[in-house]
């Protein structure tokens, strides 16, 4: 904990920020800097691991491994599989550890001490990423801010990722969720669905990352500008055959290189070269690409935030539930559904009008500042 901070002006923060992964680690970032911005101190809370870098616990790996005897979920298993056998190129890890302990800055709490510093903080937050799974065959009370009293629980933007909840998971997710004080999401489909299983209204947010805007990502991270033309390739997995020729086609009008971030899938051909990556570079990529092709939601959300064109498609998502619905709800909101899985015949058209995105940013930003700023207060009067 920072012990310059007065304890009555400390907030805790649970979120994804583990995993390797670009989105979880910037989205707490963004979450600390808003927080930080209205004047209190954002503390970042895990549990311990048993391995370096994942948030993997022994009493969430029986549970995983009880819940897929129970329902034969072999989709969700599979995936949960996958995300642990990617390969991540070269010294990536290095850098995402490096980006944590110097901007994170996680505080490794035990149940008891996360319950006892709850208690006395302003309030708890449940941050974004797909925190509320309902596929999820591990429900982590952590992340439905159990340890926390009630009248100070507060769901930042959190991200369900799904339209639909796992039958063994409904009778759980009606109560934890409806025991949240404060409710806000990522998508709109959360909203329809905390409606349906809850009775309640959540409040439709913005991803944190997009919260910040490009400027300010820019000077907080201090992201260099480069000259350089290249098309930057980001998959979580292995790209389509429709992705693949999108990039071919504007490979040949550009006349660039492509640059492959950070996994190594069977197929690399449709890259030029393969380069590490961490946060910072992540960032530094997307930003100074000519253009980005992606089937990652924060590889859309910086693209839009720093006014990168690009192009998404949907994932090769073999055995694992399809999680689409959080970018055609970015791109619906934003207007720029076009760049999503584009015909043919326009993948050439590569200029992209930003001008309408700003301006719905603009305000989006504003109605998460003000629920962001009234939720912590209430939290403090009552």
């Amino acid at each position: 904990m920072n012990k310059n901070m007065p304890l009555k002006d400390n907030v805790l923060l649970t979120t994804l920020f583990s995993g390797f992964n670009f989105g979880s680690s910037l989205q707490t970032f963004a979450t600390k800097v808003l927080v930080e911005n209205l004047g209190y101190n954002c503390e970042l809370i895990e549990r311990k691991s048993l391995v370096k870098g994942r948030d993997v616990r022994m009493g969430k790996l029986f549970t995983i491994l009880f819940r897929t005897l129970q329902t034969f979920d072999t989709r969700t298993i599979k995936a949960y599989r996958s995300s642990y056998q990617k390969s991540i190129f070269g010294d990536s890890k290095l850098r995402f550890e490096e980006f944590t302990a110097r901007y994170l800055k996680p505080q490794c709490m035990t149940w008891k001490a996360l319950k006892k510093e709850a208690k006395s903080a302003v309030a708890s937050i449940a941050g974004s990423d797909q925190l509320w799974n309902p596929t999820s065959l591990y429900v982590d009370p952590m992340y439905y801010l159990r340890f926390a009293p009630q009248k100070k629980r507060i769901s930042f933007a959190t991200s369900l990722g799904h339209d639909f909840v796992a039958k063994y998971n409904i009778k759980k997710l009606r109560k934890w969720i409806s025991e949240v004080r404060f409710l806000s999401v990522r998508e709109d489909s959360g909203v329809k669905l905390i409606q349906k299983l809850c009775g309640r209204k959540a409040l439709h947010l913005l991803d944190p990352t997009l919260l910040l805007d490009g400027d300010t990502w820019r000077h907080k991270l201090q992201i260099p500008s480069q000259e350089e033309v290249y098309i930057l390739a980001y998959f979580l997995d292995s790209p389509s055959e429709k992705a693949k020729s999108c990039i071919s086609l504007l490979k040949d009008k550009l006349n660039c290189k492509v640059i492959a971030i950070p996994y190594e899938h069977e197929d690399m051909n449709y890259a030029d070269m393969i380069v590490p990556a961490g946060p910072l570079d992540f960032l530094r990529l997307v930003d100074n690409a000519t253009y980005v092709v992606t089937d990652s939601f924060h590889g859309t959300a910086f693209s839009i935030n720093l006014h990168t064109p690009f192009y998404v498609f949907d994932r090769n998502y073999g055995s694992a539930h399809s999680q689409s619905s959080r970018v055609v709800s970015l791109l619906k909101m934003l207007q720029l559904l076009e760049r999503y899985e584009p015909a043919m015949e326009s993948m050439l058209d590569i200029n992209v009008d930003f001008e309408k995105s700003d301006f719905i940013l603009k305000s989006e930003r504003e109605v998460a500042r003000k629920y962001l700023k009234e939720s912590l207060a209430a939290c403090q009067i009552d």
